[in-house]
């Protein structure tokens, strides 16, 4: 498994980009933490002045959700599945504003310069091929003294996960040197390394911090969202059949009974940039 796996466009709306998948995901990340990452966010942007708003990466749309809910604002929702362009949709258009929904890359996103008062761009960019180039493309859509919000995954992202497929691979006899006990996808654009990609013409103003952890109620739980992931999906493709579930799910099991519960690391930054 390489790391292009994580931004190669086929293999994202193949494997990752599906509603089905990415929901059962997203209703984790918003129930089995303390508090709710959508509510938290919009809260965090409400000292913003914004009316027209970019969502890059749209994903289900509960960001776009969550800030329309929050102010009075018209939407912009792009992201390269039309699955998904069309879930954000359906949970948007209705609320007040003018809205629009648009099958795109942030590359290709097909707005003039200075279109938008506030961008976000959630968990996203560590899937695009090259990191600067979208990252500019995004700084010259937003308006000078606009804001750009990326919501970007703490180093090791979900780690109890990843040790947990390291674990699950090396017993089925993977080498514990090979690709596919690799670092996460997320660390190509973290909060250890992110600052190496912003344009200049963008300033920080302020980068809170969001403890996601989430606590799951059992082993079937736990199994039900790592076998969603991406992480695993690369490698189970590989492997063409169901032993890397099974070892996950024995791993799983062993470790629930040792602790009580197992808790994934789920922790978040969201940096806000403003344009000079």
């Amino acid at each position: 498994m390489g790391l292009n796996t994580y931004f190669d466009r086929k293999h994202l709306e193949a494997h990752y980009a599906t509603t089905e998948d990415y929901k059962q995901r997203s209703d984790s990340w918003e129930t089995l933490a303390k508090n709710s990452i959508s509510q938290w966010y919009a809260e965090e942007l409400k000292e913003l002045k914004f009316t027209e708003v970019l969502d890059a990466g749209a994903g289900l749309g509960r960001f776009s959700d969550a800030v329309a809910r929050s102010k009075d604002v018209n939407i912009t929702a792009i992201d390269i599945s039309p699955e998904m362009v069309q879930a954000t949709r359906e949970r948007v258009e209705a609320l007040p504003g003018n809205h629009r929904f648009i099958q795109s890359s942030i590359e290709d996103a097909p707005f003039e310069p200075g279109s938008f008062d506030l961008i976000l761009a959630n968990l996203v960019l560590h899937h695009v091929p090259d990191i600067k180039v979208a990252f500019e493309k995004l700084a010259t859509l937003v308006k000078p003294g606009g804001h750009i919000a990326l919501l970007t995954a703490d180093f090791d992202w979900m780690r109890e996960l990843n040790r947990l497929q390291d674990h699950a691979l090396l017993t089925l006899g993977f080498p514990f040197d090979g690709p596919a006990l690799t670092a996460p996808g997320t660390n190509s654009f973290c909060e250890a390394n992110i600052m190496r990609f912003v344009p200049q013409s963008l300033t920080l103003v302020k980068k809170p911090w969001f403890d996601g952890t989430m606590v799951f109620p059992d082993a079937d739980a736990v199994l039900n969202f790592y076998t969603r992931t991406l992480r695993y999906k690369n490698i189970a493709q590989q492997v063409g059949d169901d032993s890397l579930k099974h070892a996950a799910s024995e791993l799983i099991e062993k470790y629930c009974r040792q602790d009580g519960e197992l808790k994934v690391s789920s922790s978040v930054y969201q940096y806000v940039f403003k344009k000079v």
